[in-house]
């Protein structure tokens, strides 16, 4: 049983080293930043920037249950499905 503890405890202390040995990629600036794979990542969020409100599954939730019944499901099914094959 005592061989098991120390070996847990081995495994986490080599994965620990391992980790601090990693060192961080520098950061890139001028012509090299814009090749390779990093071209195509975004850019950070400003602090100060405007949050966009966008509308989510609740924001249709009155509407739709005011427009689709029991009667009219199929129709508004193959309305969306033609709308969205198009």
């Amino acid at each position: 049983m005592k061989w098991l503890v120390i070996a847990a405890l081995l495994v986490a202390g080599c994965k620990k080293k391992h980790d601090e040995a990693v060192p961080a990629p520098p950061p890139t600036t001028g012509s090299a930043a814009m090749t390779g794979s990093a071209a195509a990542m975004p850019e950070p969020v400003a602090a100060g920037s405007a949050v966009v409100d966008v509308p989510t599954e609740q924001d249709f939730e009155q509407q739709a249950a005011k427009d689709i019944t029991d009667k009219n499901v199929d129709d508004k099914l193959k309305t969306l499905e033609n709308d969205l094959a198009h």
